[in-house]
């Protein structure tokens, strides 16, 4: 292997640690012409996500057992049946939704969870890239896409307790859907493209 690119500062580091090798970070980009700001949002925090294990989404689904708030899961996957055993009456299930579909639950959300941890996790900015903020838990590629305090708040313990208690702090209509927005744009797919083509541009030149 002659270069490593990396998704994230966190891939970055495990390739040091197991490689012994330097990496240039490009973040994975995400679509923001899927995406738009809605006028309006409707009163339910949202999760995206495959439904197994380490995804983490039993740490959602239990979080909202005590919270007088309404949580939409959108996905499917093996852990359906299990989280819906566990899952009080103010958690909605709808499966797998289609693109259009997809981007309306994204940008009517009032906040975004993401409760595992993913070497970088698209779902964040995806749903910044519709103005929502996001409710993350602090680990992984989510501490470099999500900014607290301007796009999002984080909780420090993969536990429901302390995601409720991020819920219950974090007041999403504080939160400027513009701005946010506007952060994600830093990640769309346009940027990465021209940053690949300079990144390959570059090593060719010092190779020739």
């Amino acid at each position: 292997v002659d270069h490593f690119i990396a998704n994230s500062r966190n891939t970055a580091r495990r390739i040091m640690k197991h490689y012994r090798r330097e990496s240039e970070v490009i973040h994975s980009p995400v679509q923001c012409s899927r995406f738009r700001v809605a006028d309006r949002t409707e009163d339910y925090y949202l999760v995206v996500s495959r439904l197994v294990p380490y995804k983490r989404v039993d740490v959602a689904v239990e979080a909202f057992r005590g919270l007088d708030a309404r949580l939409v899961v959108v996905g499917d996957g093996p852990e359906m049946k299990y989280l819906k055993s566990i899952a009080g009456p103010n958690v909605e299930f709808v499966g797998f939704a289609p693109d259009a579909a997809l981007a309306e639950y994204y940008s009517k959300c009032r906040a975004f969870l993401f409760p595992g941890e993913e070497d970088f996790g698209i779902t964040p900015l995806e749903a910044q890239a519709s103005g929502r903020p996001v409710i993350a838990y602090a680990a992984g590629g989510a501490l470099e896409t999500v900014v607290p305090g301007k796009t999002g708040a984080f909780f420090e313990r993969q536990t429901p307790g302390a995601l409720a208690d991020a819920l219950r702090a974090f007041d999403p209509d504080s939160a400027d859907p513009r701005e946010i927005r506007r952060h994600a744009e830093q990640f769309d797919e346009s940027v990465f493209k021209k940053k690949i083509l300079d990144f390959v541009t570059r090593k060719y030149e010092e190779k020739n």
